[in-house]
């Protein structure tokens, strides 16, 4: 087959690659440049910072100099400041000392110029070569702005100064700093600094023929410019203001400079490149046009023998997509229906299963049928029953192990439960409903109920054993009730939720069958509750039957077949009333927060009664530590805790009370009653009633003593007050109890 087309294409654009490449490089220097550009800002930054370093650093140093000057202390030796004390014209002596240190400060700072001192009280000038007064003095006209502005001490612009009025005048920048004496008089100390030394500091930094550095002083005025050329020709690349002396600093380039010429060559590869991609763009237009004939010819073809032009309009069809859609339209049109039928087909059998159990979808025997029949579940059925097998302890599971290893396990599980079905005899459509749990819909031709309950048994326990042996967790199987009719599956599988979440009672790792939940309907709440309170009470008083009182209160949950949200509430209302009796000085409220918290998270995540009566234990022995360990620290807890010993043991003496108490343990009858109360949260008088009325239920119940009798054993010699007492408390006189609880 001759490839004139294809050369002909590749020899038709390879002009616009050559092209493209040419954008790209200029692209590239385009970039290069700007990154040189960036680089050489950041060194003039860089040397634009070392120049201000080197010209206030002596600047710096003189003016510290000054300041030191001024804050030494006075001794022995000679001080310049004892100028301002004096009055008239100095001695000759003093006159030649003063000369002597300012010639020491020039030679210790080359760029000083000349030193002179102002003092205002007289008006006379000192400096290393004359005195005289202010009104002769050559500088008169800088002091008196000094005075204008009300002495800013600071450096100056560049000025001229000379110190004779025929001295040659030059360039300096001036510090001037304000001294008062001791008696509160002002003078002046002025320092100059020969401008020329600060420009030739910076000539040492910087190379000048290309580039330039300029410092301009305040209201725009410059310190000095070493380059005199036009500015007009300067490109500024840094500018810095100095924090210090307020000026600002600018660097930059010469125009003319080979950078500057490079700047302006990358403008003209932007031009140039833009050109480029012009003329690569007219390039490809026209080439496409070239090539667009045989293109045309074959969508002239194919609109002869295919119907796909009539899909689109002339205006909006896609060359190209018209070409491939017609191309695949014999295969598309020969593979629809089985596409459309192969889509959904998982999704569809696993929703209808979840549908039918759950009962949001009816569906009569038939339809059923036909259903099972589609996804490969022949024969149809008699009699069914649903079975739901439900991983323990999940969350911990999903802890140990990745998402894909529990794919793998669900998968595992599931070949090993068809394995067993298939082994007795069995059918099954099975599908995992959630993450942790599988529903299997076990069915029968046969009509025999019971030998279908039997093997579904087998299959539990021959799957329970397997699991147990070769998976790292276990799992619970809750078996529902049979039924003959699809509209009684949605029961079923109820049936066998309901079991499985019975496992918080009847504990994991087993199977649970209807049967066994039947009878957990219904309970008394207020016993529960009673139940919880006295526990509780006996928790908090540090009573050693507390833990058998707790083994009882879960008997009866267990008992009494609770359900779960049933026993949710009981433990909340027990985590509640426990902290509710614990807080205070018993326990601070960092610990009854976090075991509070401990409890709460214990509850919300429980799955057998087994494991949350054993956590809470737990917490509550570690409870019952703190609250011993500081009730044997001494002091007030001791007290308290022998008062209750006390009472405990003498309960039905009758004149036991606050007095009483008083007389026995020494202490002032208010503060027997308030150290009860702090320590236990307990009035004394509700606490002696609480002993002798559950002395009084349990004599009523084991002893055949009159009420009477009972009344005087547990402390109530009036018979009216026992009564009043046990029924305000019980909720009924003693004998309505007695005849109550004897049935």
């Amino acid at each position: 087959m001759s490839k004139t087309w294809y050369y002909r294409l590749l020899f038709s654009y390879m002009p616009v690659f050559f092209l493209m490449i040419s954008f790209l490089f200029f692209i590239f220097f385009q970039v290069l440049t700007e990154r040189a550009q960036k680089d050489t800002e950041h060194i003039y930054a860089s040397v634009n910072n070392q120049i201000v370093q080197t010209v206030e650093q002596p600047l710096q140093s003189i003016d510290h100099m000054m300041v030191t000057i001024q804050t030494r202390s006075k001794s022995d030796e000679f001080n310049m400041l004892d100028y301002f004390d004096q009055e008239g014209q100095p001695s000759v002596f003093f006159t030649y000392q003063m000369t002597k240190e300012f010639n020491n400060m020039k030679q210790l700072y080359q760029s000083i110029h000349s030193i002179y001192l102002v003092r205002e009280r007289d008006g006379f000038v000192l400096s290393s070569n004359t005195v005289s007064p202010l009104e002769q003095f050559s500088d008169k006209a800088f002091v008196d702005q000094l005075r204008q502005d009300n002495y800013s001490y600071h450096w100056t612009n560049v000025r001229p100064f000379k110190e004779f009025h025929a001295s040659r005048e030059e360039p300096v920048v001036s510090l001037a700093r304000k001294y008062l004496t001791s008696r509160g008089e002002s003078g002046l100390i002025i320092i100059n600094v020969r401008a020329s030394s600060l420009e030739g500091l910076v000539s040492q930094k910087m190379d000048q023929t290309a580039s330039y550095v300029t410092i301009m002083g305040k209201d725009n005025e410059p310190v000095f410019n070493p380059v005199k050329e036009n500015s007009e020709r300067r490109k500024a690349i840094s500018t810095i203001v100095s924090d210090y002396t307020g000026w600002t600093y600018e660097s930059g380039l010469e125009k003319g400079s080979s950078f500057t010429l490079l700047q302006t060559f990358s403008s003209v590869w932007i031009i140039l490149a833009l050109v480029v991609a012009v003329i690569g763009m007219l390039s490809i237009v026209y080439m496409t046009n070239r090539n667009y004939k045989p293109l045309r010819a074959l969508i002239s073809k194919l609109d002869k023998i295919s119907h796909a032009s009539g899909e689109q309009s002339a205006a909006e069809r896609n060359e190209f997509h018209y070409i491939e859609s017609t191309v695949d339209s014999l295969v598309q049109r020969f593979n629809l229906f089985k596409s459309q039928s192969d889509l959904n087909s998982g999704y569809r059998k696993k929703s209808i299963f979840v549908e039918v159990m759950n009962g949001s979808r009816s569906l009569a025997n038939a339809e059923w049928n036909a259903e099972m029949e589609r996804h490969g579940f022949t024969g149809g059925f008699r009699k069914s029953s649903v079975i739901v097998i439900s991983i323990d302890k999940y969350s911990d599971v999903l802890s140990r192990y990745r998402e894909q290893d529990m794919i793998l396990f669900r998968f595992i599980i599931q070949n090993m439960y068809m394995e067993l079905i298939q082994r007795y005899g069995l059918s099954s459509w099975s599908e995992w409903v959630n993450d942790k749990e599988m529903c299997g819909f076990i069915y029968v031709q046969e009509a025999d109920e019971n030998q279908l309950m039997d093997s579904i048994l087998k299959v539990s326990d021959n799957a329970l054993q397997w699991i147990r042996a070769n998976l790292p967790f276990t799992a619970t199987f809750g078996i529902g009730q049979t039924t003959d009719s699809v509209a009684m599956v949605k029961s079923s599988y109820k049936n066998a939720i309901e079991a499985v979440n019975f496992r918080l009672v009847f504990g994991n790792n087993r199977t649970i069958g209807y049967w066994e939940t039947e009878t957990g309907t219904s309970f008394e709440l207020y016993n529960q509750l009673e139940q919880i309170r006295n526990l509780i009470y006996a928790f908090r008083l540090m009573e050693p039957e507390w833990r058998l009182k707790y083994g009882t209160l879960f008997e009866q949950f267990k008992q009494n077949k609770l359900k779960r949200e049933d026993m949710v509430n009981l433990l909340n209302y027990f985590v509640f009333y426990l902290f509710e009796h614990v807080h205070g000085t018993i326990l601070n409220d960092e610990i009854m927060e976090t075991n509070k918290a401990i409890m709460k998270d214990v509850i919300d995540q429980f799955e057998t009664l087994e494991d949350v009566q054993e956590e809470i234990l737990g917490i509550m022995e570690k409870l019952e530590y703190v609250i011993s360990e500081k009730a044997s620290r001494g002091g007030a807890a001791e007290i308290a805790l022998k008062m209750k010993l006390y009472i405990e043991e003498h309960v039905f003496n009758p004149d036991l009370s606050l007095i009483h108490l008083s007389q026995q343990f020494d202490i002032p009858s208010k503060n027997v009653s308030s150290l009860f109360k702090e320590q236990f949260n307990i009035k004394f008088i509700d606490f002696l009633i609480h002993r002798r009325v559950e002395l009084a239920k349990q004599l009523l119940l084991e002893k055949e003593m009159s009420v009477q009798e009972i009344g005087r054993t547990v402390g109530y010699l009036n018979p009216v007050s026992f009564n009043r007492v046990f029924k305000r408390v019980v909720g009924v006189p003693p004998g309505d109890y007695r005849k109550e609880k004897s049935g």
